[in-house]
């Protein structure tokens, strides 16, 4: 399979970009929203860019990694696309001193490059609006996106990969704030 090898340093690091178009929920939130770090299994709580095989084997494209490990990376992503939304009065992460309403918590289900058929990028994140006063869950959703690669070469998989991440994220945003 081309574009998969061993571990190693890479030779080439991948930024995501954080969505700046979001459709629908244009209403604006007075609410200051925590994003956590996300969680992720072993596997996905890595910089390495991941590959789904047959029988849900995992591994990794070679000599390419994102610039920060998947959770604090989507953490980052998340953060910014809420302030391009414009949505919501502030966002921030653990430590910036926010008078936090509401958190975003999020668990990363899949941030893949499948190759069980033709390739795919595949993203799913599980999402749960955290009232931070009550500690209850106001409500929860997956977000489930994917995106067809042209290859498995790094370059078309990590393009396919940042394409559905960015839609998932925005889809995350909409609906965070047409909740709030």
């Amino acid at each position: 399979m081309l574009g998969l090898g061993p571990s190693g340093k890479p030779d080439a690091l991948f930024d995501l970009a954080a969505p700046t178009s979001f459709d629908g929920a244009a209403r604006r939130s007075a609410v200051q929203l925590l994003v956590p770090v996300p969680s992720a299994s072993d596997a996905l709580a890595t910089a390495r860019i991941a590959v789904r095989g047959n029988g849900g084997s995992v591994a990794y494209l070679a000599g390419v990694s994102w610039t920060d490990q998947l959770p604090p990376l989507i953490q980052t992503m998340l953060v910014r696309a809420f302030e391009n939304s414009g949505r919501v009065r502030a966002v921030g992460k653990p430590g910036e001193s926010l008078a936090i309403d509401d958190q975003v918590i999020v668990d990363i289900r899949a941030f893949e490059l499948d190759v069980t058929g033709a390739p795919t990028a595949r993203v799913a994140l599980g999402v749960k609006l955290l009232d931070d006063r009550s500690g209850k869950v106001r409500t929860s959703r997956v977000f489930e996106v994917s995106r067809p690669a042209a290859s498995d070469r790094p370059k078309d998989a990590i393009a396919a990969i940042d394409e559905a991440a960015t839609a998932a994220v925005a889809e995350v945003v909409v609906w965070t704030a047409g909740a709030l």
